[in-house]
């Protein structure tokens, strides 16, 4: 099939920063609900490894039902409202259909495709979304798609995954990668090769940062929060969630501190075109990119 020609206002959200996507089962309307009132940059429904293959089916209905429920309703003002994602489902080599053909919706802002390792079948979607799009009477190309990276053809292929125009960034899973490699431990050590990898890939397709994986314990503070800063020291900018407590030392993590902020802005405040001095500290376009970059990390969902 050619290449989708889609347009490009998914890609321009890239520049919106979120930090946290939670998931929420797609077979537990109750668990949906409340994701969408727990704080979340993202709320993601999910309709692949949370729900069995016997109700695939039911949690479509289900995830459906939400969508025309959002659409149908308009968030009181100044409440937050998140944006609200899908992970479907893969059918053989492709997504599923009927999850795409299901899910389209003005309530849905991006579609996340997991196990992704085909460029091609990506741009099929983004050719199903031109054509689902114009039916449904949504701007063409606002519908945005994530890759998830879970493999090592999706590290070694990550750069042409995110060629497409819809692709806004890529996710990382980090559980199945791991499996796929036959790494054992999830450390600096061990795998922080593979998410520098992504994020050069993600730079030079144009794609936004990536987004890291779950932090599957719970109980776990301590890991989620050094977790999400190695994350976000790596060059990501957000992390996907399993539970709705995680949400605030996420966005605590991917955050700057305060003195960071300061000191940027500080520093933008002073610097000029060429280089400079900043103290002890030697100022050059370079540590001033750098500087804009520290203030890019507050989220602006």
């Amino acid at each position: 099939m050619t290449a989708a020609s889609s347009p490009e206002p998914a890609r321009a959200a890239a520049g919106v920063l979120h930090h946290s996507y939670l998931y929420a089962p797609g077979s537990r309307p109750d668990v949906m609900r409340k994701a969408l009132r727990s704080g979340a940059d993202v709320v993601l429904l999910d309709l692949e490894d949370a729900v069995p293959p016997e109700g695939k089916a039911q949690a479509r209905a289900a995830v459906l039902t939400l969508l025309a429920e959002i659409a149908d309703e308009a968030p009181p003002s100044g409440d937050h409202t998140p944006e609200v994602h899908v992970r479907i489902n893969v059918d053989g080599g492709w997504w599923d259909h009927d999850d795409l053909e299901a899910v389209v919706s003005p309530a849905l802002s991006a579609i996340r495709l997991p196990k992704a390792e085909d460029p091609t079948a990506v741009h099929e979607v983004a050719a199903v979304l031109d054509r689902l799009e114009r039916q449904h009477g949504i701007a063409a190309g606002r519908i945005g798609l994530y890759p998830l990276i879970e493999s090592a053809a999706g590290i070694d292929r990550a750069r042409d995954l995110l060629s497409c125009p819809r692709v806004v960034r890529a996710a990382l899973g980090s559980s199945d990668l791991l499996a796929d490699l036959g790494i054992l431990e999830d450390t600096p050590a061990t795998t922080g090769f593979l998410r520098g990898a992504l994020v050069l890939a993600s730079r030079l397709a144009g794609a936004g940062p990536p987004i890291d994986s779950v932090h599957t314990d719970l109980d776990d503070v301590d890991g989620l929060r050094r977790a999400a800063r190695w994350a976000r020291d790596m060059g990501f900018v957000g992390k996907s969630l399993i539970h709705p407590r995680q949400i605030d030392p996420t966005h605590k993590a991917f955050a700057p501190t305060d003195a960071e902020v300061a000191r940027a802005t500080a520093l933008l405040d002073r610097a000029d075109d060429g280089a400079s001095r900043d103290g002890s500290q030697f100022v050059d376009p370079a540590v001033v990119a750098r500087a804009r970059s520290v203030l890019r990390l507050q989220r602006n969902p």
